[in-house]
């Protein structure tokens, strides 16, 4: 989407609470820029920046850059990543997503009387990578801002709490070893940022297997994307949703996401230019929870509070039970 001078002011305001989090975040380790940036623009967008004239900015800011950090994910992981899982690991990432999204969606609607919109972005949030994840699915099940940016909210609290939890409980869970405390980590906590943070409060060898768990889920990304698309089409009621449908395209970051991934598997790219391509996603994702932060008013938090909070705390809890009988299983 094209930059309007109208826009400019938001997206200044934006970039500059984007990194005063990522510099914050180095004092705050336990909860990371991503939640940082988040709370302080729902802080910020409901007391400072309420003038009209900044949101043209902020709506930007929320959606675009995200879908370059997505794309850039690609570069980040390889097939290699996925065979040093093994058999065991694969299958664990693979029911630990597919439960969480059926269950999610199923408490969705018979518990929490949520829309399947905002169902179907919780699930894709907590089975995948939080934020990135619904802003790809958001588009494609015709999912409105409030709904985004709510279960955005959620989802990213409900990873905070697994950042505070996870550390204290996970030995006390499964024991000291560390491959099956970044199977749990990996595969439980929502965003890339969240995953190292948590696994950094338990010991340094943890990061590093719970970032390979955590990259599989994000290599089915693109997967679950179609999944969703294809679900809205089958629930779509009215000829004009029907037709919206029928001309679904995969969006644009979704299929750079794959290519990059497939270069990434078969030539030998430079390390400067991986490494940067994480660092500018990871500040992308950043940028994104501020500016859904700064968007997301009190009124809506306090519309869909309780219930959504309530549900997401359910659905942390669900996943970390989940994780602990698989890896009790599996490994």
């Amino acid at each position: 989407m094209k930059i309007k001078r109208t826009m400019i002011l938001g997206i200044i305001v934006t970039l500059i609470l984007s990194v005063i989090s990522k510099f914050l975040a180095t004092f705050l380790p336990q909860l990371g820029a991503e939640s940082i940036a988040m709370l302080l623009g729902i802080i910020l967008g409901n007391t400072v920046f309420t003038n009209k004239r900044f949101a043209p900015g902020m709506k930007w800011a929320e959606k675009y850059p995200i879908e370059i950090g997505i794309a850039l994910l690609g570069l980040t992981v390889t097939f290699k990543t996925i065979e040093n899982l093994g058999i065991n690991g694969i299958a664990f990432i693979l029911i630990q997503m597919f439960l969480t999204i059926a269950v999610v969606l199923f408490m969705g609607e018979r518990l929490f009387k949520v829309s399947s919109e905002s169902a179907m972005l919780m699930g894709a949030g907590n089975a995948v990578c939080g934020s990135s994840a619904i802003a790809a699915v958001a588009p494609v099940i015709g999912a409105d801002d409030d709904q985004r940016r709510t279960t955005v909210a959620t989802v990213s609290l409900t990873g905070v709490l697994l950042l505070l939890v996870l550390p204290l409980l996970g030995p006390h869970l499964i024991g000291h070893n560390n491959v099956l405390l970044g199977a749990l980590v990996g595969g439980t906590v929502q965003s890339v940022g969240q995953v190292v943070g948590t696994a950094a409060l338990i010991n340094p060898t943890v990061v590093t297997y719970a970032t390979i768990f955590k990259m599989l889920r994000i290599i089915m990304l693109t997967v679950v994307v179609l999944v969703f698309a294809r679900m809205a089409q089958k629930k779509a009621s009215n000829s004009k949703i029907m037709n919206q449908a029928k001309k679904f395209n995969v969006p644009w970051f979704i299929i750079v996401f794959v290519v990059f991934l497939l270069i990434n598997s078969f030539l030998p790219l430079p390390h400067i230019l991986t490494g940067s391509a994480k660092e500018i996603a990871s500040f992308f994702g950043i940028v994104n929870l501020a500016g859904i932060g700064l968007n997301l008013k009190f009124k809506t938090i306090k519309d869909s509070g309780v219930r959504f909070l309530s549900y997401g705390f359910t659905t942390g809890v669900f996943q970390i039970l989940l994780a602990v009988i698989l890896i009790k299983v599996l490994f």
